[in-house]
């Protein structure tokens, strides 16, 4: 009897399970149908204004990207950015991984003090030797030029008391002395010690991945020897934003934090005009107030990245700076100013003309290489430019 009723309550919780299931699935497929109905009814977003990207849209369907496969890529990109709710779901996503005691979200390393950093990236070996060995030929080609170049640690080296415990990164510092042995012809300046010797400071945004004004200023310091300048010591300092979410917050969904984007003005009587050359367009600042209405605040400098920039100031030096660069040199430009008639400033990405002419013509006199490591480790473009 009692055998009899062990199995009764066997079969019975068996059925209780099997309908528990029954009933789960049921939830999912409906919950997968509703979702699958909206996103067949809402309008595509072109961009994310909490990602700060432009977000993908749906595929072209070809014969060719049928067989070579990129179609169905495509689609998976689109669905992925296309779902309904995404900027919730991230958030969702990085409250369980926090419960669960995860240290990244998205690829951003959560940090100490509400700190989010990018990880170090690996160098694209192949484009890092052919950068390196066209830098070293354009400064066998034009001997007569100050030519140096600064490749920038990010937070995650400068700032790495910040780190999760055990965090897997890369030492950066050693990659970047390696980059140094690498050149040839360049008087290539290390800032990292400089850098972390104030590394209590705020030089890098909490939430983006760029350096603030204040760690590219200590920088610039720790430059000036070798760009042959003598730095004007005082500045007039404008917090233009407190309300800054970066990348990092956007990929990870992490909203803890919020930067301060401050400019810093050399107390001088220097005049000057900023042309955008690819939008036949100049103006008499650098700084682009209306950024400030738009996710990016970082952009307050020229507005982004361009091909290149024209800036021309009364300082009377007898120097013309070409500057190779990405967007870690934005914030930059503000302290370099005051030294140079011309500042001629270049993004490999988008530039495609000859450089050579462009000396020639320019008359330049100085030439920097300012990267942050990440970028440069990834860079295929600036040894195109140079050759």
């Amino acid at each position: 009897m009692e055998s009899k009723r062990r199995s009764g309550r066997k079969k019975v919780l068996r059925r209780n399970r099997t309908q528990q299931g029954a009933y789960l699935s049921l939830l999912l497929l409906v919950f997968v149908l509703f979702f699958g109905i909206v996103n067949l009814f809402a309008a595509d977003r072109e961009t994310s204004d909490a990602e700060n990207r432009a977000l993908a849209q749906t595929p072209e369907l070809s014969w060719q990207s049928l067989t070579d496969g990129s179609y169905f890529d495509g689609v998976d990109n689109y669905l992925a950015d296309q779902f309904v709710g995404r900027d919730f779901w991230i958030s969702l996503r990085l409250g369980f991984a926090r419960f669960m005691g995860a240290s990244e979200s998205n690829g951003v390393l959560l940090c100490d003090d509400d700190y989010l950093m990018e990880k170090p990236v690996a160098p694209n070996q192949e484009a890092v030797d052919k950068n390196l060995a066209a830098i070293s030929d354009f400064a066998v080609l034009n001997p007569n030029l100050n030519i140096c170049m600064s490749i920038v640690p990010t937070a995650a080296c400068v700032m790495d008391d910040k780190l999760p415990a055990n965090a897997p990164i890369r030492d950066q510092h050693e990659d970047i002395l390696a980059l140094q042995e690498g050149v040839s012809g360049v008087k290539f300046i290390d800032v990292t010690d400089a850098l972390k010797a104030k590394n209590s400071q705020e030089l890098y945004y909490r939430t983006d991945h760029h350096w603030t004004s204040l760690g590219a200023y200590h920088a610039f310091w720790d430059m000036a020897d070798e760009l042959e300048i003598t730095p004007v010591t005082e500045y007039d300092i404008y917090a233009v934003s407190d309300s800054f979410e970066g990348t990092l917050s956007s990929k990870s969904g992490c909203h803890d934090a919020l930067d301060t984007v401050e400019l810093y003005v050399p107390k001088t009587d220097l005049d000057y005009t900023v042309t955008y050359v690819d939008e036949d367009r100049t103006t008499a600042t650098i700084y682009k107030r209306d950024a400030l209405n738009d996710k990016d605040h970082y952009t307050v400098f020229f507005g982004g990245n361009h091909p290149r920039v024209d800036i021309r100031t009364d300082a009377n030096s007898g120097r013309t700076l070409l500057l190779f660069k990405d967007s870690y040199a934005n914030c930059m430009v503000q302290f370099l100013m005051p030294y140079y008639d011309k500042i001629i400033m270049l993004d490999p990405r988008y530039y495609y003309e000859r450089v050579d002419s462009l000396i020639t013509s320019e008359k330049v006199t100085d030439v920097l290489f300012l990267y942050n490591v990440n970028t440069f480790h990834e860079d295929t473009s600036l040894s195109g430019v140079l050759k």
